[in-house]
């Protein structure tokens, strides 16, 4: 994941809300924090929401 790049060889299609995740936890104060960053990407990772 910390590349990148997918399995097609482009970015990968959670790279972007991984990297937000990523950014907003190292430099939040509390993890709580970057909560609803996390929920996205788990959300791109496994379609949860989904209907």
């Amino acid at each position: 994941m910390a590349s990148g790049w997918g399995i097609t060889g482009n970015k990968g299609r959670c790279y972007d809300f991984w990297t937000d995740f990523s950014e907003c936890m190292s430099s939040c104060r509390e993890p709580k924090d970057c909560a609803l960053l996390r929920e996205d990407y788990l959300e791109c990772l496994h379609h949860a929401k989904e209907v």
